[in-house]
């Protein structure tokens, strides 16, 4: 299948994920389906779109016109056969658990034609192994966004083992299309690119709230006075404590045991306080917004020790070759992180010293060897990769 051919696509979920992929793919003017398991999620999910697309028509991005015709392209149904069975690309943005994304790529699988691309939209789990529920392995891939998907304009696109070069190229052409910046990773790995890069800092985030000497409006006011639109904290409520928790046990299985969520992470999750989806998580939801004291900033642990943990990973995805090039790191840090820079660029003015001394000061704080300078961050090496 040529690009060119992509004429219909079909998103599987319609929550979060879901129905922002709908929306950009619609506005960009694909027909497409919404699929779900029940009514009322579909209702919530087209619902959430059109107040998405009045915010746009407030600020005159769009017309009335342009609303109705990309409401119109987008369909809302239960039925998978319907869905996927004339669709080109089919993404599914379903919750993080292997066997439910593996179950639903069986159905997907048995009912698309047998020419379509079929891609995931997992944040960090094995591409390869979710292919193995589908016929034919060559046209699968990860196509992971970031949230909220009509405003993040990064899109990774993950070869699993079997991916196949023109798979990757048509949803590079498909991503550009719908107006997002594609970033390809060559490696199936954990955490893929950006999310790979945060790893250690989100198990940061977890030592500190068990150490308990820091606050987390703190450290966030801190990470906000260096140009960060959200702090560390409130970014984990706004996606979801449950996600991070999640996210950190998956990486606990396949990267290192010292990224196993700690303590008071756990509690939260267990007694269901969420973040904004519920409420209440880190911090006070329950208006809409976090109720967060900005009237302290914390000394003790510095944005730059963060960026030398970023850096320090960013040298491991590079020497594991899960991406082609630094700039392609740099540039998915960018536009999935919301940075001014990348870690190879904002880092190459520092001196290796600076870095490692860092470094070490976590390690030996928090006991974490995953914080442990790599060699060419030592030595400054790092700065000749390309």
């Amino acid at each position: 299948m040529e690009f060119a051919d992509v004429k219909k696509v079909a998103v599987i979920g319609s929550g979060d994920m879901g129905h922002g992929i709908c929306q950009v793919a619609a506005m960009a003017g694909y027909t497409v389906a919404m699929k779900d398991v029940k009514q009322e999620f579909l209702d919530r999910g087209m619902t959430r779109i059109a107040e998405s697309l009045d915010i746009l028509l407030s600020k005159n991005k769009i017309t009335e016109q342009d609303k109705e015709d990309i409401l119109a392209r987008i369909s809302a149904t239960t039925d998978t056969a319907k869905a996927v069975g004339d669709a080109q690309i089919v993404i599914e943005a379903v919750p993080e658990i292997m066997d439910l994304k593996k179950s639903v790529f069986s159905d997907v699988s048995a009912n698309a034609p047998a020419n379509a691309i079929l891609a995931t939209n997992t944040s960090t789990m094995s591409i390869t192994e979710i292919s193995k529920s589908v016929s034919n392995p060559r046209r699968f891939a990860g196509l992971h966004f970031f949230n909220p998907v009509n405003r993040m304009k990064l899109v990774e696109i993950i070869k699993g083992a079997e991916t196949s070069d023109d798979t990757a190229r048509v949803l590079v052409q498909f991503t550009e299309a719908i107006k997002k910046i594609p970033v390809v990773v060559l490696k199936d790995s954990p955490g893929f690119i950006v999310n790979r890069i945060n790893a250690p800092n989100q198990a940061l985030l977890s030592a500190i709230l068990d150490e308990g000497k820091i606050k987390p409006d703190e450290l966030d006011t801190a990470m906000k006075m260096v140009g960060m639109p959200q702090g560390p904290y409130e970014l984990a409520d706004y996606v979801g404590l449950d996600v991070f928790v999640h996210t950190l046990t998956y990486y606990a299985e396949t990267l290192s045991p010292e990224f196993k969520p700690g303590k008071y992470l756990t509690a939260k999750v267990k007694a269901g306080d969420l973040g904004k989806k519920t409420g209440k998580g880190i911090y006070d939801w329950s208006t809409g917004k976090p109720v967060i004291d900005t009237s302290r900033n914390c000394q003790d642990i510095t944005p730059m020790e963060m960026l030398a943990i970023q850096i320090n990973e960013a040298v491991r995805v590079f020497k594991e070759g899960i991406a082609a090039s630094v700039a392609d790191i740099d540039l998915a840090v960018v536009h999935g992180m919301k940075a001014m820079a990348g870690p190879f660029a904002i880092c190459s003015g520092m001196q290796p010293g600076q870095l490692t001394e860092a470094l070490q000061k976590l390690e030996d704080r928090f006991g974490l060897a995953i914080f442990k300078a790599e060699p060419e961050v030592a030595d400054g090496s790092f700065k000749e990769m390309k």
